[in-house]
């Protein structure tokens, strides 16, 4: 098994963002968190406005970060439950059922997505974009990788709001469309490229700012849960 998740942390980059972070102070490391995180989700930005990708391409982006979020998480949930530290039907749920759910964005693609908007650079968005995004990933859980910190509730809030993303963008083009169902026999409408477009950038543009405050907002220190580094209280009393 380690040499299983040794290996795995080659592909994924681990030993690479642990070895990068290691000469970096705290304000530094975070400073390329911001940066790193902007370059990842700008990219594809600017290839939809240049055109080399469309819609398709977006949809494509976002289903493989699900699989990336899912193989990271599995990662360190398995790391810790080495340590004896991680429940193990935290690990058994989150392998089964974020699992079979990371592949639906894929399936109910192909179905709904591709007819409408095809894959224009499959090689880009997979290889380039997608190869970002790995390694992107991972450079922001790196100390928790190499720590072996358990995955908590907001570990798992982390992830599960990243999929839901996903499946918004599954259903962005029948809302542009005003459809209400999709089928063989009534596929998606054809839009305007400049719609497309229009679709494909509102997606990417709430995708940015989910990950500015996933990753960027939101801090745990010394015990509490900042957001741009304000106190997160959450008011649970009843008003009387």
């Amino acid at each position: 098994m380690r040499a299983l998740l040794h290996g795995l942390g080659r592909v994924l980059g681990v030993q690479l963002a642990l070895r990068a972070g290691d000469s970096l102070g705290a304000g530094q490391a975070r400073v390329l968190v911001v940066m790193l995180v902007l370059a990842a989700n700008l990219a594809p930005v600017v290839a939809v406005l240049t055109g080399t990708i469309g819609y398709g391409d977006v949809w494509l982006w976002l289903a493989i970060e699900v699989v990336t979020i899912y193989a990271w998480t599995l990662v360190r949930l398995v790391r810790r439950r080495h340590e004896g530290g991680q429940n193990g039907f935290a690990l058994l749920f989150f392998g089964v059922h974020y699992g079979a759910f990371a592949l639906v964005p894929f399936l109910v693609g192909v179905v709904v997505v591709l007819p409408w908007s095809p894959v224009r650079a499959p090689w880009v968005t997979v290889l380039v974009l997608g190869g970002i995004g790995v390694l992107v990933y991972g450079w922001s859980v790196r100390g928790l990788v190499r720590d072996r910190t358990p995955v908590g509730v907001w570990g798992f809030l982390q992830a599960y709001t990243r999929m839901m993303l996903a499946y918004v963008a599954l259903f962005a083009p029948m809302i542009a469309t005003g459809q209400n169902e999709v089928s063989d026999s009534e596929p998606l409408l054809q839009a305007s490229d400049g719609a497309k477009m229009a679709v494909s950038l509102l997606v990417l543009g709430a995708k940015l700012v989910l990950e500015l405050v996933l990753v960027v907002g939101v801090e745990h220190r010394e015990g509490r849960t900042l957001l741009f580094g304000k106190p997160l209280v959450l008011n649970l009393r009843r008003p009387t």
